[in-house]
């Protein structure tokens, strides 16, 4: 991706849209976003082998952004937080456009490998604890309630307490969460963000994670559900945030396709 945040004509900055301005010389500020051209390519080769053709490729944390935020928020200033299970992707909106964007190699599966290891259980048994039972705040457990835990082996089913798995979960979310306000403020964004925080992806439907990240950013945080999605019958759960990406990566395309129809093809090759 190659986005643009601000224009420069003549020396004057600050231009949003210089379409239809008089000037001699043009100049641009730019968020360049890469990728490791192996990558990309498996990615291709694996969606061409389902029987699907490729048209574009999109940065995860874009679709995801596309899906939950409204323009207003893009204007103020927002992070978009999307945790999945490998990565958690950060994008930062200012002045209606893309200013940074990054990947953190910490997310929900490192939730989960942590309640594995802490409860000594499988992982497959691990995370359906997490999606059952699974809290971000200590705060919201009370004493005395347990929880069965699957052992390893032949051994029998334990009765753990819950306080247990959530002084677990907690210590890792809240490690996510710092580091991912460390790498923000890095930005030079963090005092800017007055729109504050979205959490998306799967990891946002953890109870408590809204209320820890706000703890941890001091500002405002909420979680980013897709909107905008029409005839939906009986599909609701595409309301969810685990499924932000992919609704806003159909939004994404529709979007550039119109782009392209209004402005012709020699503007997008």
């Amino acid at each position: 991706h190659v986005l643009p945040y601000g224009f420069i004509i003549d020396g004057q900055d600050g231009v949003r849209d210089p379409v239809g301005m008089l000037g001699v010389r043009l100049e641009v500020d730019v968020h360049i976003v890469t990728g490791a051209v192996t990558s990309v390519q498996n990615l291709v080769k694996t969606v061409n082998r389902a029987g699907f053709d490729v048209e574009g490729v999109v940065l995860e944390p874009l679709g995801s952004a596309e899906a939950v935020l409204t323009e207003d928020e893009k204007d103020l200033g927002i992070a978009v937080v999307d945790i999945g299970g490998g990565t958690s992707d950060i994008v930062i909106y200012l002045n209606g456009s893309v200013r940074h964007s990054e990947i953190i190699s910490l997310a929900g599966e490192h939730v989960t490998r942590d309640i594995s290891v802490g409860l000594r259980t499988p992982y497959e048994k691990a995370e359906l604890i997490k999606r059952d039972h699974g809290c971000a705040l200590m705060s919201m457990v009370s004493n005395g309630q347990t929880i069965a835990v699957t052992s390893v082996g032949d051994r029998q089913d334990r009765s753990v307490a819950l306080r247990d798995l959530v002084e677990i979960i907690e210590y890792r979310v809240d490690e996510l969460m710092r580091l991912i306000q460390m790498e923000v403020q890095l930005t030079g964004y963090g005092e800017l963000i007055a729109g504050g925080v979205v959490l998306t992806g799967g990891g946002a439907l953890l109870p408590g994670i809204c209320e820890l990240t706000e703890e941890v950013f001091r500002c405002p945080v909420r979680i980013g559900s897709p909107r905008c999605i029409a005839n939906l019958g009986e599909r609701k759960e595409l309301e969810q945030p685990k499924y932000a990406t992919a609704v806003g990566l159909a939004r994404y395309a529709l979007l550039q396709r119109n782009k392209r129809e209004i402005l012709g093809p020699t503007m997008f090759g």
